[in-house]
This record gives structure tokens, sequence and C-alpha cells, in this order.
């Protein structure tokens, strides 16, 4: 035997036990699953403690101690939405002025036709589900900007607090530094980590600003860089839609001959705008890397579109490098195809001797990792 899907609860509120039992045997044919209360304190308390509440209410008007209208407005204290159909034996216009001013959204007279009855409950539980969900979206409105508003709090406290570190990138050859990476910190707590604080800005819609903030922190910084590293900087890909970073007034412009912008393969580039983009910046004597090669999937296809000055291999792939022939294998043919294509590659993550001597024998030149040191204020010479 099938059993029908429970169309909501329903308490049916009646002092005359036969009343209250055909009431329940009608809604319930219908698929509603119901509650009794034999007057009006019981039916109180049942919405009061329901841990499921109800889509509707049935009661009669005369009932001892707490009668209909009481207990309409009873309800109405605690959820004002909760429809409550009443019924009566005695009909009158008073008594249908007083319900409908009470709260009540139907007042019927007994005896009634169980249609009437059915169709009642289902058109004041619809009534209801839709003022539930009403004012479920706007308590998830109002959450959501009570959110965004203290993470903007926070995320102007962590502008107002961002410092650029800076790790070295090391030529192995030479054992020299080649370049610093410049890498976003803040003093506040709650957006410490730089993807948490990116993340950020970009809910808030202020990655322009953050990026604005990075370049003039890394050019005020620059002044004590070794006048011979290039400078690594991130760049954001929606960045490339602030126009001030293609102008001669960023204030990274001056310094762009010794800037390397980073790409992220994370995040993908416009195919059509994409290329004029990096065209700009180069016109202004940035170089361009892509970073975090083999995070993504696009790796061929980032490297053909940008054609990178610098290729950033991701950690992943120098991660144990030593231990798995086929990683070897794959950043071996990238170090190869890169050179074929004029890209000079950096193996990032380096941790230890072993990972050191498999990208070597991989044919990069280029490291960064801890092994050699790890981000810090100020541009640290190697020991």
């Amino acid at each position: 035997m099938m059993v029908k899907a429970s169309l909501g609860r329903v308490l049916v509120v009646d002092d005359d036990d036969q009343m209250r039992r055909v009431c329940t045997r009608i809604l319930a044919h219908e698929g509603w699953e119901i509650s009794q209360a034999s007057h009006g304190r019981a039916a109180i308390a049942a919405v009061y403690d329901a841990k499921e509440p109800f889509d509707c209410v049935v009661s009669d008007v005369h009932m001892p101690e707490v009668d209909g209208f009481q207990l309409v407005a009873a309800v109405r204290k605690h959820d004002d939405d909760l429809p409550v159909l009443l019924m009566t034996g005695d009909p009158s216009l008073d008594g249908a002025v007083r319900a409908i001013d009470t709260g009540a959204v139907s007042y019927m007279s007994k005896p009634f036709e169980p249609e009437a009855l059915i169709s009642g409950v289902a058109r004041a539980a619809r009534r209801h589900g839709v003022a539930r969900m009403r004012r479920r979206a706007d308590s998830y409105a109002t959450k959501l900007l009570a959110e965004r508003s203290e993470l903007e709090i926070r995320f102007d406290r962590a502008l107002a607090g961002a410092w650029m570190a800076f790790q070295p990138i090391v030529d192995v050859q030479t054992r020299k530094v080649y370049a610093y990476e410049a890498l976003l910190r803040t003093d506040e707590e709650s957006l410490k980590r730089p993807d948490v604080f990116i993340g950020a800005a970009e809910r808030l819609d202020k990655i322009h600003l953050l990026g604005r903030t990075v370049r003039s922190l890394v050019a005020r910084a620059a002044a004590d860089a070794p006048a011979d590293a290039f400078l690594f900087v991130n760049v954001h890909g929606l960045e490339l839609t602030d126009e001030s970073i293609f102008t001669t007034a960023d204030p990274l412009a001056e310094l762009a001959p010794r800037v390397v912008l980073e790409i992220t393969e994370r995040i993908g580039l416009d195919p059509v705008a994409g290329p004029a983009q990096i065209s700009r910046l180069r016109k202004l004597g940035y170089r361009i890397a892509i970073d975090d090669l083999g995070a993504g999937y696009s790796a061929l296809g980032a490297i053909a579109t940008l054609e990178p000055e610098i290729v950033k291999l991701d950690m992943s792939l120098v991660r144990d490098l030593e231990r798995h022939p086929a990683k070897r294998r794959v950043v071996g043919a990238i170090a190869t195809l890169c050179r074929e294509l004029g890209s000079r590659v950096i193996a990032e993550g380096v941790e230890t001797p072993a990972e050191l001597d498999a990208v070597i024998a991989c044919g990069i030149d280029l490291v960064q990792g801890y092994l050699f040191a790890k981000p810090g204020r100020g541009f640290a010479p190697l020991i």
C-alpha cells in the first residue's frame, strides 16, 4: 500500500471529541500530519513547544477558559505568520469581523463540507509557506549584509596593516640571488592567510584596491632591494581590468624593467583580451611570468598564449621529485620546452637537498624555497 507524502503539519483544536476526530480524519486522508488539542491551553502549549512548526491551526471558537479568539492572539505573539482557521456552530457577522481583526485567516460555519475544510487548510498553508520563505529570505539577506559589513571592517584593517615579505629566488649555478618574490602579508589576525585575504577582496569587489596597495608597498620597499635583483609581483587576473596598472602613473611603472609580473595559471585570462593586456604591460617594460604552472590543466595553453619570459613550476610538481620518475619526466619536458621557447624556469617549494638535486638534474637552475630562505621582512642575503 502506497503511503502519501506528508503535506505538512496541522493542529486541530476542539473540545468536542467527535468534531476533532472528523477534522482529523478528513485532513489525514489528504496527507496532512495531524496533532490534536482538546482545549485552548493545550493548543498554545503545542504551538510554543513544537519541535517542528505547524503549517496551519484549525480551531473551534467556543471553548472553555481559552476560546478561539484568545488562541489566535496567543499564536500571533509566537508566530505572526502561522495561519489559524476558526470554525463555529454559531456564526455571526460580529464573530467574523472579530476573527479577522484578531488575525484569523478564515472563519467557517459548522457544519461544513469536507472540501471547504480541505481547501481552506491548503490555501492557508500555501500562504504560510510563502510568508515563511519570504521571512527566511529577508533573514538571510540581513545576515549576508551583516557578514559583509563585518568582512569590510576586517578587510579595511587588513589593508591598513598590510606589508610585503620577500623570498629570494636563487640561481644555483652562481649561488646568487636572481630575484625576490613579493608576498602579501597583514597584521590583521582574521585575514593573515594570503588566500583568505585575497578571497575577502574578491567577495568585496576590492581586488583593484588590494592590487594598487600591493604595488605601492613593493615600490616603496624597492629602494632597499639589491640593484641587480628582479622583483616578482603577483597579479590577480582581475587586476588586468584595472586601467591604472597600464599607466605610467602606477607606483611600479618606474621600476617596470626590473619587475616580473606573475600571472597565476589558476586564474584564467580572457582568450581575446588577455594577450592584448599582456602586450600593454610589456610595452611599459614589465616581464611576464606564469605562476603555479602544473596546478591546473592549461599549462601548454598558458605558455602559448602569454609567451612568458619566466615559468614557475607549482610546488606540487617539485614535492618529492626525486622519488617520482614520472614527475621528473614531466618537469624535464617542461624545462626543455621552455628553453626552446626562450623562457626560464623556476622551481618553487624546494625544501630538501634531494629535491634540489632532482630539479637541477631536470635542467632547472632557478629555485625558490625554504631550503634557501623563508619569506621575511626586507631583502635578506643568502648565507
